[in-house]
């Protein structure tokens, strides 16, 4: 048994942030599955969707992503994540991460600020494009030289502990598997914080590394919390196209189609035109089914994404990782064309929290991609994820900072979780069913989804699920099992929500429900395990 006063889970930058701040207040412990850099902030090449320029405003930043988010936008939160940002960066750069400067005028820096797909404006705020890194670099050193940090590397979050088991109102904790030792522990915490970032392995292709697997918010809906809009899947649309699988697509940034580059059949055809009026720059959501149209129209595996306009000089100094990486694979950009193809990359549902970080469970917070605060909507604006992990680990902090001293530690137990299991399960049985999820997910619950395909899924999915949950309570529990069972469980709740919803809306689009219908679905699709 271990306690702190605020407990992290996942060490990506919405937890980081949180624990370098909490730090001040009170005992921080982090953990984090694998290593500690090992997070969805690592792979962010982009940058932070912020307004610097004097030609941009809040209200411009405001509007782009209030019409990215296809009318689910709630605008109380996107003012706040648009005004309160600035600082937030200024602030990531008085400790040490160093943004690409454009120019220096009279001592003062002036940022480069870059385009992407739907901003009206050039704010995006980036290290080349490393940016994620560059940040987590910068945290990590912070955190790491805290005596009030402590991070548990390669433990697994198993399952938050309740005050009640029938009827939970409050998060005392949680169950920790110790990868190494094999052993079960419990983390008991004032405050709790959810920042284990998204869900992209539950399909074939995505940018997401191996650990985004959904745990997080599959503990909180366990427990009870409302869980909302996971129908709204965002597919990047250019992930780099390989002939061999592997486990995270190479993510070749919006920034570069900012930039200038654009998309092309293979046979030399533009095609963003017949699809929106900003073409390779329309919002992801439409460039994906774009793609997606043309790849079933043509039969071909990949589009071309034409880098050419950039130039060569300009695209090793502004992309220096993407032009390395695929002149190692023997791409070399600007005199050759990247094949791309669309990848799941984000999700813009999750655990249902306030503008404070709040969830509907006392002593849980929620922050980062696996919360929903309705930012999004019903699909992300580019390069606000970053912006929305400054802004809502900053307000957790806060808010979980008034109230962490009442809430006084209570040592409950979980039966289930510490009985005692005979049973070992062979790896190969869980390797076969999560692959057998992505498939379903791929295959049916992807950039175009069917009705009757959904239902089918739904059936599927229910029946590997009550497998998994047979397995998970009669043996020896390890890794990749946790992992599963999370899986399994988030897979039914996107296809669940996507079934639900009878109409067309930004990163939803279904044959059967072609156009969006605002009387009847202009509103967030919200799920709760019923006790």
């Amino acid at each position: 048994m271990i306690k702190c006063d605020f407990l992290v889970v996942g060490s990506g930058i919405t937890g980081l942030t949180f624990a370098h701040k909490a730090a001040r207040e009170g005992t921080v412990i982090i953990v984090t599955k694998k290593e500690k850099s090992d997070a969805n902030t690592n792979y962010a090449q982009g940058g932070i969707a912020s307004v610097f320029s004097p030609e941009d405003s809040f209200k411009l930043h405001i509007e782009d992503t209030i019409k990215a988010g296809d009318g689910l936008s709630h605008r109380d939160a996107v003012e706040i994540m648009v005004k309160e940002g600035p600082e937030l960066v200024k602030e990531l750069m008085d400790f040490g991460v160093e943004f690409t400067i454009k120019s220096s005028v009279k001592g003062e820096k002036i940022l480069d600020l870059g385009m992407e797909g739907g901003h009206s404006k050039r704010r995006i705020v980036h290290s080349k494009d490393f940016t994620g890194e560059t940040i987590e670099t910068a945290l990590l050193k912070t955190v790491k030289s805290d005596k009030n940090v402590r991070v548990l590397e390669n433990h697994t979050a198993i399952d938050l502990i309740p005050d009640n088991i029938d009827r939970p109102g409050r998060c005392v904790g949680t169950y920790i598997f110790e990868n190494i030792s094999e052993k079960i522990i419990r983390i008991y915490s004032r405050v709790t914080l959810i920042a284990t970032g998204g869900a992209g392995q539950l399909y074939l292709h995505t940018t997401n590394p191996s650990i985004a697997t959904g745990d997080g918010i599959a503990m909180a809906y366990r427990m009870g919390a409302p869980i909302a809009n996971m129908e709204f899947i965002q597919f990047h649309p250019t992930s780099l196209y390989e002939k061999e699988e592997t486990e995270r697509a190479f993510l070749i940034s919006e920034a570069v189609r900012g930039e200038g580059a654009f998309l092309k059949t293979q046979d030399g055809k533009t095609f963003m035109k017949n699809y929106h009026p900003m073409k390779s720059l329309a919002p992801r959501d439409i460039v994906a089914r774009a793609i997606d149209a043309e790849l079933k129209k043509s039969g071909d595996k990949y589009v071309l994404l034409d880098t050419s306009p950039i130039g060569t000089k300009n695209f090793k100094k502004r992309f220096p990782n993407i032009y390395n990486t695929l002149a190692k694979k023997g791409i070399f950009p600007v005199s050759d064309s990247i094949p791309v193809v669309p990848s799941a990359h984000y999700l813009c549902g999750g655990i249902v929290s306030d503008t404070n970080a709040r969830t509907s469970l006392k002593g849980l917070f929620a922050a980062g991609e696996a919360a929903f605060t309705g930012i999004h909507g019903a699909n992300r604006l580019a390069s606000n994820s970053l912006l929305e992990a400054l802004v809502f680990s900053e307000r957790a902090f806060k808010s979980a900072k008034r109230e962490f001293k009442e809430n006084h530690f209570m040592l409950k137990r979980l039966a289930i979780i510490e009985k005692k299991r005979e049973n070992r399960v062979e790896k190969n049985i869980i390797f076969h069913n999560r692959e057998v999820i992505k498939k379903i997910m791929c295959d049916y619950v992807g950039i175009v989804r069917r009705e009757n395909r959904l239902s089918a899924a739904l059936k599927r999915i229910k029946t590997i699920k009550e497998e998994v949950n047979r397995i998970f309570e009669s043996s020896q529990i390890f890794p990749e099992l946790i992992e599963l069972r999370n899986i399994v469980q988030l897979a039914e709740l996107i296809t669940f929500s996507s079934f639900m919803r009878k109409e067309s809306r930004g990163l939803h689009y279904i044959i059967d429900y072609p156009e969006k219908d605002d009387r009847r679905w202009k509103k967030d699709t919200i799920l709760r395990k019923e006790y």
